[in-house]
């Protein structure tokens, strides 16, 4: 199975998005990893082209999906893959596509959390991260120190009301074609509204439902 998850900063793809990984006996794809490998590895091909990303700037289509072309090779993505964080463009989406077929594959379902902007505002002004290992946590639990490393807890800059709504309208502006682009594809549209403030258990139940659902279970 190939499957991506969308959904905005704070819809919590990420965690959803290892979590059925785990389930589904599939690799957990992250662009960021991906990224990360290559940065350590000087003799990596595609070293130079990814130095952008210690300056701070945005990576072109170009370049990531030739990352995730890369990264695809690895034997442990065989067996199908998770995707976190790739396709964010249309370009990458149909990109995608032509690097599954050529590796005689295709693309099963997307995942798309639609967590609301009410939702997202109690989840993200809430987040706190440790400054040392870098866990996320919420205000809510009361951790004055990190649970697991004993590192300061702190608030992140950007995790502020201006921010985030900027954030989200961004994500809603530029994820719009995309979403298009897969519901009249192929692959299972699998779209799960959030709009309480459910545990990450409870979200992960809701979308093995939707699954089922899609005859994807």
């Amino acid at each position: 199975m190939y499957i991506i998850m969308l959904g905005p900063p704070g819809s919590g793809k990420g965690t959803q998005g290892k979590i059925l990984a785990a389930e589904l006996g599939l690799a957990h794809l992250s662009t960021g990893d991906l990224f990360r490998a290559i940065l350590a590895d000087e003799s990596h091909p595609l070293y130079p082209e990814v130095q952008v990303v210690k300056e701070g700037k945005l990576v072109s289509d170009d370049v990531v999906n030739r990352v995730v072309e890369s990264g695809l090779k690895d034997p442990k993505y065989a067996q199908g893959v998770l995707f976190d964080g790739y396709p964010r463009t249309a370009a990458q989406a149909e990109a995608l596509d032509g690097i599954l077929k050529g590796m005689g594959k295709s693309l099963t379902a997307v995942i798309d959390l639609d967590v609301t902007r009410e939702i997202l505002l109690k989840r993200l002004l809430g987040r706190r991260v440790c400054g040392d290992c870098k866990k996320i946590l919420h205000v809510k639990q009361g951790h004055a120190e990190c649970p697991e490393c004993g590192g300061p807890v702190i608030q992140r800059d950007d995790d502020n009301e201006e921010t985030i709504t900027k954030r989200f309208e961004e994500y809603r502006e530029k994820t719009a074609p995309l979403q298009a682009f897969y519901q009249k594809s192929d692959a299972a549209y699998v779209s799960l509204m959030i709009n309480d403030e459910a545990s990450p258990e409870e979200v992960n139940d809701r979308i093995k439902a939707k699954m089922v659902e899609a005859g994807l279970r």
